[in-house]
Protein backbone atom coordinates (compact mmCIF):
# COMPACT_ATOMS: atom_id res chain seq x y z
CA UNK A 1 0.00 0.00 0.00
CA UNK A 2 1.24 3.63 -0.79
CA UNK A 3 1.88 5.71 2.40
CA UNK A 4 -0.11 8.20 3.63
CA UNK A 5 1.46 11.04 4.14
CA UNK A 6 -0.25 14.45 5.44
CA UNK A 7 0.52 17.92 4.53
CA UNK A 8 -0.31 20.70 6.55
CA UNK A 9 -0.18 24.40 5.36
CA UNK A 10 -2.39 27.32 5.24
CA UNK A 11 -2.12 28.43 1.96
CA UNK A 12 -3.87 26.37 -0.65
CA UNK A 13 -1.59 26.89 -3.51
CA UNK A 14 1.31 25.55 -1.55
CA UNK A 15 -0.73 22.30 -0.19
CA UNK A 16 -1.86 21.40 -3.90
CA UNK A 17 1.81 21.75 -5.39
CA UNK A 18 3.20 19.29 -2.33
CA UNK A 19 -0.11 17.33 -3.23
CA UNK A 20 0.66 17.26 -7.08
CA UNK A 21 3.97 16.37 -6.39
CA UNK A 22 3.72 13.14 -4.23
CA UNK A 23 0.55 11.75 -5.73
CA UNK A 24 2.76 12.13 -9.27
CA UNK A 25 5.07 9.57 -7.75
CA UNK A 26 2.84 7.61 -6.18
CA UNK A 27 2.19 8.57 -2.34
CA UNK A 28 -1.58 8.86 -0.61
CA UNK A 29 -1.99 12.36 1.08
CA UNK A 30 -4.25 13.71 3.17
CA UNK A 31 -4.20 17.92 3.43
CA UNK A 32 -5.51 20.52 6.46
CA UNK A 33 -5.48 23.92 6.79
CA UNK A 34 -4.64 24.20 9.78
CA UNK A 35 -3.27 22.73 13.10
CA UNK A 36 -6.54 21.73 14.64
CA UNK A 37 -7.66 20.12 11.62
CA UNK A 38 -5.08 18.36 11.40
CA UNK A 39 -5.11 17.26 14.65
CA UNK A 40 -8.25 15.93 13.66
CA UNK A 41 -7.07 13.95 10.69
CA UNK A 42 -4.72 12.16 12.73
CA UNK A 43 -7.02 10.73 15.21
CA UNK A 44 -9.28 9.03 12.14
CA UNK A 45 -6.09 7.66 10.52
CA UNK A 46 -2.65 7.78 12.01
CA UNK A 47 -0.30 8.82 8.78
CA UNK A 48 3.28 7.26 7.87
CA UNK A 49 4.49 11.10 7.69
CA UNK A 50 3.67 14.44 7.85
CA UNK A 51 4.83 17.57 5.97
CA UNK A 52 4.08 20.50 8.14
CA UNK A 53 4.28 24.69 7.15
CA UNK A 54 5.45 26.69 10.63
CA UNK A 55 4.00 29.95 9.83
CA UNK A 56 -0.13 29.50 10.39
CA UNK A 57 -2.28 30.84 12.45
CA UNK A 58 -3.23 29.94 16.17
CA UNK A 59 -1.31 26.73 16.18
CA UNK A 60 2.26 27.14 13.94
CA UNK A 61 3.89 24.37 13.02
CA UNK A 62 5.87 23.89 16.02
CA UNK A 63 3.33 23.77 18.12
CA UNK A 64 1.85 21.04 16.31
CA UNK A 65 5.10 19.67 15.62
CA UNK A 66 4.59 19.02 19.56
CA UNK A 67 1.35 17.88 20.42
CA UNK A 68 1.96 15.30 17.51
CA UNK A 69 4.98 13.74 19.42
CA UNK A 70 2.56 14.28 22.75
CA UNK A 71 0.87 10.86 20.28
CA UNK A 72 1.74 7.56 20.69
CA UNK A 73 1.00 6.32 17.69
CA UNK A 74 2.70 9.25 15.87
CA UNK A 75 6.03 9.79 18.44
CA UNK A 76 8.45 8.12 15.83
CA UNK A 77 6.56 9.39 12.44
CA UNK A 78 9.01 11.46 10.41
CA UNK A 79 8.20 15.08 9.87
CA UNK A 80 9.55 17.54 8.08
CA UNK A 81 8.78 21.37 8.75
CA UNK A 82 8.40 24.26 5.43
CA UNK A 83 9.30 27.51 6.37
CA UNK A 84 10.37 30.56 5.03
CA UNK A 85 12.59 31.29 8.03
CA UNK A 86 16.01 29.93 7.46
CA UNK A 87 17.68 31.17 10.77
CA UNK A 88 19.67 29.22 13.02
CA UNK A 89 17.41 29.94 15.57
CA UNK A 90 14.51 28.52 13.98
CA UNK A 91 16.14 25.40 12.59
CA UNK A 92 16.99 24.36 16.42
CA UNK A 93 12.94 24.95 17.24
CA UNK A 94 12.22 22.89 14.61
CA UNK A 95 13.94 20.67 16.14
CA UNK A 96 13.07 20.85 20.04
CA UNK A 97 9.40 20.50 18.66
CA UNK A 98 10.78 16.91 17.33
CA UNK A 99 10.59 17.35 13.77
CA UNK A 100 13.17 15.41 11.53
CA UNK A 101 14.19 18.04 8.97
CA UNK A 102 14.18 21.21 7.79
CA UNK A 103 13.07 22.41 4.51
CA UNK A 104 13.30 26.45 3.10
CA UNK A 105 10.56 27.33 1.26
CA UNK A 106 10.13 27.65 -1.16
CA UNK A 107 10.51 24.32 -2.01
CA UNK A 108 11.90 22.54 -4.95
CA UNK A 109 9.72 19.69 -5.85
CA UNK A 110 12.90 17.43 -6.62
CA UNK A 111 14.39 18.14 -3.19
CA UNK A 112 11.09 17.64 -1.23
CA UNK A 113 10.15 14.20 -2.99
CA UNK A 114 14.33 13.07 -2.47
CA UNK A 115 13.78 13.57 1.24
CA UNK A 116 10.52 11.84 1.36
CA UNK A 117 11.91 9.16 -0.18
CA UNK A 118 14.75 8.99 2.44
CA UNK A 119 12.38 8.90 5.57
CA UNK A 120 9.97 6.52 4.34
CA UNK A 121 12.25 3.58 3.27
CA UNK A 122 11.90 2.04 6.83
CA UNK A 123 8.32 1.71 6.20
CA UNK A 124 9.38 -0.32 3.33
CA UNK A 125 11.65 -2.38 4.87
CA UNK A 126 8.45 -3.12 7.51
CA UNK A 127 6.40 -4.52 5.68
CA UNK A 128 9.04 -7.01 3.95
CA UNK A 129 10.53 -10.29 5.46
CA UNK A 130 14.40 -9.47 5.52
CA UNK A 131 16.73 -12.09 4.11
CA UNK A 132 18.97 -12.22 7.22
CA UNK A 133 22.32 -10.76 6.61
CA UNK A 134 25.66 -9.42 8.45
CA UNK A 135 27.04 -6.15 8.68
CA UNK A 136 30.41 -5.42 7.67
CA UNK A 137 31.70 -3.32 10.35
CA UNK A 138 34.41 -0.72 10.35
CA UNK A 139 36.23 0.85 14.03
CA UNK A 140 37.71 3.79 13.91
CA UNK A 141 40.10 4.45 16.47
CA UNK A 142 42.59 6.23 18.61
CA UNK A 143 44.40 6.81 21.51
CA UNK A 144 44.54 10.17 21.16
CA UNK A 145 41.89 12.77 20.76
CA UNK A 146 41.66 15.55 18.20
CA UNK A 147 43.51 12.98 15.22
CA UNK A 148 39.73 13.36 13.12
CA UNK A 149 38.38 10.07 14.49
CA UNK A 150 34.27 11.09 14.66
CA UNK A 151 35.50 13.23 11.43
CA UNK A 152 36.75 10.41 9.62
CA UNK A 153 33.44 7.76 10.85
CA UNK A 154 31.06 10.27 9.77
CA UNK A 155 31.54 10.59 6.32
CA UNK A 156 31.96 6.73 5.93
CA UNK A 157 29.16 6.20 7.37
CA UNK A 158 27.38 8.29 4.50
CA UNK A 159 29.70 7.14 1.72
CA UNK A 160 28.65 3.88 2.36
CA UNK A 161 24.78 4.91 2.09
CA UNK A 162 25.45 6.45 -0.89
CA UNK A 163 28.15 4.39 -2.64
CA UNK A 164 25.58 0.94 -1.76
CA UNK A 165 22.14 2.61 -2.09
CA UNK A 166 21.11 0.83 1.56
CA UNK A 167 21.14 2.27 4.85
CA UNK A 168 24.68 2.46 6.90
CA UNK A 169 24.59 3.21 10.50
CA UNK A 170 27.02 5.17 12.45
CA UNK A 171 27.07 4.18 15.93
CA UNK A 172 28.34 6.52 18.67
CA UNK A 173 30.03 4.96 21.11
CA UNK A 174 32.06 7.64 22.99
CA UNK A 175 29.44 7.73 25.74
CA UNK A 176 30.65 11.12 27.39
CA UNK A 177 31.55 12.98 24.69
CA UNK A 178 30.14 11.90 21.26
CA UNK A 179 29.15 14.39 18.75
CA UNK A 180 28.33 12.20 15.98
CA UNK A 181 24.07 13.96 16.19
CA UNK A 182 26.14 17.28 16.20
CA UNK A 183 28.30 16.24 12.84
CA UNK A 184 25.02 15.31 10.84
CA UNK A 185 22.79 18.73 12.43
CA UNK A 186 20.72 15.80 13.68
CA UNK A 187 18.47 16.60 16.36
CA UNK A 188 19.21 14.65 19.41
CA UNK A 189 15.67 12.96 20.01
CA UNK A 190 16.70 9.79 20.60
CA UNK A 191 20.07 8.73 21.65
CA UNK A 192 21.43 5.74 23.75
CA UNK A 193 19.45 7.55 26.71
CA UNK A 194 16.65 6.13 25.93
CA UNK A 195 18.22 2.22 26.11
CA UNK A 196 20.07 3.18 29.47
CA UNK A 197 17.38 2.44 31.64
CA UNK A 198 16.11 -1.13 30.18
CA UNK A 199 17.86 -4.17 30.46
CA UNK A 200 19.96 -5.89 27.99
CA UNK A 201 17.11 -8.70 27.42
CA UNK A 202 14.44 -5.62 27.24
CA UNK A 203 16.46 -4.60 23.77
CA UNK A 204 14.69 -5.79 20.58
CA UNK A 205 14.70 -4.83 17.00
CA UNK A 206 11.87 -2.56 17.36
CA UNK A 207 13.14 -0.72 20.42
CA UNK A 208 16.61 -0.17 18.13
CA UNK A 209 14.33 1.14 14.97
CA UNK A 210 12.65 3.92 17.43
CA UNK A 211 16.28 5.04 18.35
CA UNK A 212 18.32 5.27 15.84
CA UNK A 213 18.20 9.14 13.88
CA UNK A 214 17.32 9.24 10.47
CA UNK A 215 19.64 11.58 8.56
CA UNK A 216 18.02 13.11 5.15
CA UNK A 217 21.24 10.97 2.90
CA UNK A 218 19.67 7.51 4.13
CA UNK A 219 22.54 6.91 6.91
CA UNK A 220 20.94 6.20 10.35
CA UNK A 221 22.96 7.31 13.66
CA UNK A 222 22.89 5.61 17.09
CA UNK A 223 23.78 9.60 18.83
CA UNK A 224 25.86 9.14 22.12
CA UNK A 225 23.64 10.19 25.67
CA UNK A 226 22.69 13.90 26.50
CA UNK A 227 23.71 12.92 30.22
CA UNK A 228 26.39 11.54 31.30
CA UNK A 229 24.75 10.03 34.48
CA UNK A 230 22.90 8.09 31.84
CA UNK A 231 26.41 7.04 29.64
CA UNK A 232 27.17 5.47 32.94
CA UNK A 233 24.54 3.21 32.84
CA UNK A 234 25.38 1.54 29.32
CA UNK A 235 27.28 -1.58 30.36
CA UNK A 236 29.09 -3.91 27.94
CA UNK A 237 25.85 -6.58 28.04
CA UNK A 238 23.89 -3.90 26.59
CA UNK A 239 26.20 -2.79 24.03
CA UNK A 240 26.96 -6.91 22.62
CA UNK A 241 23.18 -6.94 22.57
CA UNK A 242 22.69 -3.33 20.41
CA UNK A 243 25.51 -4.67 18.29
CA UNK A 244 24.33 -8.23 17.94
CA UNK A 245 20.98 -6.59 16.59
CA UNK A 246 22.51 -3.84 14.31
CA UNK A 247 24.37 -6.51 12.26
CA UNK A 248 21.24 -8.02 11.27
CA UNK A 249 20.12 -4.94 10.45
CA UNK A 250 22.20 -3.01 8.09
CA UNK A 251 25.47 -3.92 5.41
CA UNK A 252 27.87 -1.57 6.92
CA UNK A 253 28.09 -0.69 10.98
CA UNK A 254 30.69 1.90 11.33
CA UNK A 255 31.83 2.45 14.91
CA UNK A 256 32.93 5.56 16.16
CA UNK A 257 34.90 4.61 19.44
CA UNK A 258 36.33 7.14 22.35
CA UNK A 259 40.01 6.92 23.11
CA UNK A 260 40.46 3.95 25.67
CA UNK A 261 40.00 0.45 25.95
CA UNK A 262 36.93 0.11 27.74
CA UNK A 263 35.07 -2.74 27.92
CA UNK A 264 32.56 -1.56 25.50
CA UNK A 265 35.35 0.08 22.97
CA UNK A 266 36.77 -3.22 23.23
CA UNK A 267 33.46 -5.38 22.11
CA UNK A 268 33.25 -3.23 19.09
CA UNK A 269 36.93 -3.33 18.33
CA UNK A 270 36.75 -7.29 18.89
CA UNK A 271 33.91 -7.52 16.27
CA UNK A 272 35.11 -5.40 13.89
CA UNK A 273 36.11 -6.39 10.35
CA UNK A 274 38.57 -3.50 10.12
CA UNK A 275 40.23 -1.34 12.78
CA UNK A 276 41.26 2.34 10.99
CA UNK A 277 43.89 3.43 13.48
CA UNK A 278 44.15 7.02 13.06
CA UNK A 279 47.58 8.87 13.69
CA UNK A 280 48.78 12.91 13.49
CA UNK A 281 52.41 13.04 12.38
CA UNK A 282 53.30 14.14 15.99
CA UNK A 283 55.05 12.55 18.93
CA UNK A 284 52.48 12.07 21.32
CA UNK A 285 49.88 10.59 18.64
CA UNK A 286 52.53 8.50 16.98
CA UNK A 287 53.16 6.88 20.34
CA UNK A 288 49.89 6.51 21.18
CA UNK A 289 49.55 4.31 17.77
CA UNK A 290 52.26 2.48 18.83
CA UNK A 291 50.65 1.66 22.26
CA UNK A 292 47.58 0.65 20.23
CA UNK A 293 49.26 -1.67 18.08
CA UNK A 294 50.75 -3.28 20.84
CA UNK A 295 47.62 -4.04 22.70
CA UNK A 296 46.16 -5.08 19.46
CA UNK A 297 48.86 -7.66 19.38
CA UNK A 298 48.37 -8.67 22.66
CA UNK A 299 44.56 -9.32 21.42
CA UNK A 300 45.65 -11.13 18.52
CA UNK A 301 44.20 -9.72 16.02
CA UNK A 302 45.04 -10.28 12.65
CA UNK A 303 47.37 -7.99 10.78
CA UNK A 304 45.16 -7.31 8.01
CA UNK A 305 42.56 -6.30 10.03
CA UNK A 306 44.20 -3.18 11.01
CA UNK A 307 45.06 -0.35 8.78
CA UNK A 308 47.22 3.21 9.77
CA UNK A 309 45.61 6.07 8.52
CA UNK A 310 47.96 9.58 9.01
CA UNK A 311 45.88 12.19 9.09
CA UNK A 312 47.76 15.39 8.43
CA UNK A 313 45.60 17.53 10.95
CA UNK A 314 47.44 20.89 10.85
CA UNK A 315 49.43 22.90 8.91
CA UNK A 316 52.81 23.29 9.96
CA UNK A 317 55.74 20.82 9.30
CA UNK A 318 55.08 17.47 11.16
CA UNK A 319 57.25 14.02 11.61
CA UNK A 320 57.70 12.33 8.00
CA UNK A 321 56.10 9.58 6.87
CA UNK A 322 59.38 7.41 6.98
CA UNK A 323 60.50 8.85 10.82
CA UNK A 324 56.73 8.08 11.75
CA UNK A 325 56.86 4.35 10.02
CA UNK A 326 59.93 3.41 11.27
CA UNK A 327 59.11 3.98 14.70
CA UNK A 328 55.60 1.73 14.60
CA UNK A 329 57.58 -0.68 12.22
CA UNK A 330 54.48 -0.69 10.02
CA UNK A 331 53.46 0.81 6.52
CA UNK A 332 51.07 3.54 6.51
CA UNK A 333 48.09 2.51 4.66
CA UNK A 334 46.80 6.09 4.06
CA UNK A 335 47.50 9.85 4.18
CA UNK A 336 44.72 12.20 4.28
CA UNK A 337 46.20 15.60 3.23
CA UNK A 338 45.63 18.99 4.99
CA UNK A 339 42.22 20.78 4.49
CA UNK A 340 41.14 22.27 7.39
CA UNK A 341 39.01 25.09 5.71
CA UNK A 342 36.68 22.63 4.54
CA UNK A 343 36.52 20.24 6.94
CA UNK A 344 35.97 22.92 9.81
CA UNK A 345 33.46 24.50 7.58
CA UNK A 346 31.62 21.01 7.33
CA UNK A 347 31.72 20.25 11.29
CA UNK A 348 30.13 23.64 12.28
CA UNK A 349 27.41 23.31 9.27
CA UNK A 350 27.29 19.51 10.42
CA UNK A 351 27.48 18.80 6.20
CA UNK A 352 29.62 15.72 5.84
CA UNK A 353 31.99 16.64 3.12
CA UNK A 354 31.26 13.31 1.24
CA UNK A 355 27.47 14.73 0.21
CA UNK A 356 27.66 18.27 0.32
CA UNK A 357 30.96 18.44 -2.04
CA UNK A 358 31.77 14.88 -3.68
CA UNK A 359 32.71 16.25 -6.84
CA UNK A 360 35.60 18.50 -5.13
CA UNK A 361 38.78 16.85 -4.24
CA UNK A 362 38.22 16.28 -1.19
CA UNK A 363 34.98 14.53 -1.31
CA UNK A 364 36.50 12.26 -4.41
CA UNK A 365 39.30 11.42 -1.83
CA UNK A 366 36.61 10.32 0.90
CA UNK A 367 34.60 8.69 -1.83
CA UNK A 368 37.54 6.59 -2.57
CA UNK A 369 38.52 5.60 0.83
CA UNK A 370 34.88 4.37 1.11
CA UNK A 371 34.77 1.97 -1.42
CA UNK A 372 38.44 0.99 -0.44
CA UNK A 373 37.09 -0.14 3.34
CA UNK A 374 34.04 -1.59 1.69
CA UNK A 375 32.99 -5.22 1.96
CA UNK A 376 35.95 -7.02 -0.11
CA UNK A 377 33.31 -9.50 -1.33
CA UNK A 378 30.87 -6.35 -2.38
CA UNK A 379 33.64 -4.53 -4.04
CA UNK A 380 34.11 -7.46 -6.39
CA UNK A 381 30.57 -6.85 -8.51
CA UNK A 382 29.11 -4.25 -9.92
CA UNK A 383 26.19 -3.23 -8.83
CA UNK A 384 22.86 -4.05 -10.48
CA UNK A 385 21.37 -0.47 -9.84
CA UNK A 386 25.04 1.15 -9.86
CA UNK A 387 24.56 5.01 -7.59
CA UNK A 388 26.19 8.22 -9.15
CA UNK A 389 28.87 7.92 -6.08
CA UNK A 390 29.91 4.13 -6.87
CA UNK A 391 30.57 5.56 -11.07
CA UNK A 392 32.40 8.20 -9.89
CA UNK A 393 34.81 6.10 -7.82
CA UNK A 394 34.65 4.03 -11.08
CA UNK A 395 35.53 6.12 -13.63
CA UNK A 396 38.72 7.90 -11.63
CA UNK A 397 39.37 4.15 -10.80
CA UNK A 398 39.61 3.59 -15.08
CA UNK A 399 41.26 6.56 -15.37
CA UNK A 400 44.17 6.41 -12.57
CA UNK A 401 44.69 2.74 -14.27
CA UNK A 402 44.66 3.97 -18.09
CA UNK A 403 47.57 6.87 -16.62
CA UNK A 404 49.52 4.21 -15.16
CA UNK A 405 49.32 1.93 -18.38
Amino acid sequence: MAAHILIVDDNELNLKLATHVLEKNGYRTSTALNGFEALELTQKEAPDMAILDVMMPDMDGYELCSRMRENPKLKHMPIIMLTALSSVDDRLQAFDAGADDFLSKPFIPAELLARVKVFLRHLEARGTKQEERFAYKLAVFSLRGGVGVSTLATNLAAGMTQLWGEESALIDMAFFNGQSALMFDLPMRNTWDDLAEISAEEIDAEVLEQVMLRHSSGTRVLAAPRSVINADMISEDKVVRVLDLLEKRYPYLVYDLPHDFSPTTLAALDRADKILLILAPELASVRSAGLALSVFKELGYANDKVELVLNWNFQSQGLPRGEIEAALKEKLSIVIPYVADSIVTAITMGKPPIITMPETPLGALLEDLTFRWSDPDQKMKRPKNPTEAWLRVAERMRKRAKSAS
